[in-house]
């Protein structure tokens, strides 16, 4: 829009109409610098946030550290320039104080609570690894704490069909197997009190297989949960003597379906709740390597994640009530929340954010607590600036190395993804790698890249990507979430 007139860049078309309205994101809209302007220069005060937010992007710009910064390079900058003379404060002092935030941030961070039971929530099976696994990670080191995650959607959506024909085929081969008529001998695919333990078997297996780079082992674990939940969606029974013809006329069946539907064609409920099984059984997988599984694993399945263009509203007794009681099961001190606003990426984050907090609101209201703290993420569709979040978490090498592995190994489906990220061809994992290192890259140019390498502390030396978290009470949470919804219901 701000651009000269030319074809590439069709907005500017909209020069030549009088009157022309033309409808932008928030998100979108901080590029429009004049906007931003008249913005700022509304703002009845100009607070410490917006001082961060105005001083980290032109010292990232500009490439320079924060106390390097001169009045001329404030005077190059008009949001800037507006906000320090509104604030009415020196430079220099501005400067130490947003050096001085960043670093309070970063040392946060750095802290691990022990002895707190953590509720993590994701819109999709993916989201919590993409948007603050190293948080998680670093949490689950402490023995005191207890993790629960919970993924609210089934996520067949995201499942291919090429995916589940190669799935298929590794049945059809494990059902040739010894092992197959082994297990059978032992009711390992019935249902029942031992079933859980049996379903804990499938991810050890798959985890085996990997750490053995062993693809038969592999194979086999996701075979044997396959067959498990064809049994549990067909009725299908694995016979106790191993015949198998009624599962492998299943599973030609499901060939023919599968190789008869064009890519994107609406699935019927059973293949998609046979495709959402799939995901669940590479969450528990990513899980399993850190050391926790079922039943410290849900799997709610809200009922207004459809295949449809427009998915319904969330509703409290089909959506709400599944959280809640959730909730009131664990009683946790902690829970996370995807905070994506304006339904950015998919509208499933926005959807999941009003049900989880309006369970939220209900059980603090209930149990009397105001001592839950709530965690608020982005991951690749959306992302905090510096000024909007109360954490910054440091990610090193070693981690995002660990996140690639457990990404890519565990969550086959994703490989190729559906819908991927538009500003790269390839795994989500790389894209949550881009964004970490980007905002490590940004951080690092404010305070100065001395700040990190000759830092007294190991994690902070060997940082090279940081995840922005940003920590609420439930009423600030509550708040964050009405406004979201304000915005969607305005427009």
């Amino acid at each position: 829009m701000e651009e000269a007139e030319h074809v590439n860049f069709p907005a500017t078309a909209l020069h030549r109409l009088p009157s022309a309205c033309f409808f932008v994101t928030a998100g979108a809209a901080k590029l429009l610098v004049r906007r931003q302007l008249v913005l700022l220069q509304r703002l009845s005060c100009i607070d410490d946030g917006v001082l961060v937010r105005v001083l980290v992007a032109l010292s990232a710009r500009l490439r320079k550290r924060l106390v390097d910064l001169r009045p001329e390079d404030v005077e190059s900058c008009p949001l800037a320039a507006c906000a320090l003379a509104r604030a009415g404060r020196p430079l220099a002092q501005v400067a130490i104080m947003v050096r001085d935030a960043l670093i309070a941030k970063i040392e946060r961070g750095c802290q691990v609570r022990g002895n707190t039971k953590f509720l993590h929530t994701e819109p999709h099976h993916d989201d919590i690894m993409l948007g603050y696994l190293p948080a998680v990670l670093r949490h689950t080191r402490v023995a005191s704490n207890e993790h629960h995650f919970m993924c609210a959607t089934s996520g067949f959506n995201s499942v291919s069909n090429r995916h589940m024909l190669m799935l298929l085929q590794r049945v059809e081969t494990f059902l040739r197997s010894p092992t197959w008529t082994r297990l059978c001998a032992q009711g390992y695919f019935d249902s029942g009190e031992t079933a859980m333990d049996f379903r804990r078997r499938d991810v050890w297996k798959f985890l085996d297989g990997i750490a053995a780079a062993d693809d038969e082992l592999r194979d086999e674990g996701a075979a044997r949960r396959l067959v498990a939940n064809l049994c549990a969606i067909y009725g299908e029974v694995a016979q106790r003597d191993g015949n198998a013809s009624a599962l492998a006329a299943r599973v030609q069946s499901l060939r023919s379906y599968f190789e008869g539907c064009y890519a994107g064609q609406k699935d019927t409920p059973d293949v998609q709740t046979l495709k959402g099984s799939c995901r669940e059984f590479e969450a528990e997988c990513v899980w399993g390597y850190i050391g926790w599984q079922l039943p410290n694993i849900s799997h709610l399945r809200l009922g207004f994640y459809t295949a449809g263009i427009f998915a319904p509203e969330p509703t409290h007794q089909r959506d709400v009530m599944p959280v809640l009681k959730l909730l009131q099961k664990l009683n946790p001190d902690v829970v996370s929340v995807a905070l994506d606003p304006e339904a950015s990426g998919p509208d499933t984050h926005y959807k999941v954010l009003q049900a989880v907090t309006a369970a939220l609101q209900q059980h603090a209201e209930q149990e009397k607590r105001d001592d839950i703290t709530v965690w608020g993420y982005r991951n690749v569709w959306f992302r905090f600036e510096p000024h909007e979040v109360s954490t910054i978490i440091p990610v090193t090498l070693q981690t995002i190395s660990t996140l690639n592995h457990m990404f890519l190994n565990s969550f086959e489906s994703q490989r190729d993804a559906e819908f991927p990220a538009h500003e790269i061809q390839g795994p989500f994992c790389a894209m949550s790698q881009r964004v970490q290192v980007q905002q490590y890259g940004m951080i690092e140019e404010c305070l100065g890249y001395g700040w990190f390498h000759k830092h007294p502390s190991p994690l902070i030396r060997a940082s090279r990507g940081l995840v922005f978290l940003k920590e609420m009470t439930v009423e600030e949470c509550l708040a964050e979430s009405r406004a979201l919804r304000r915005q969607t219901e305005d427009f």
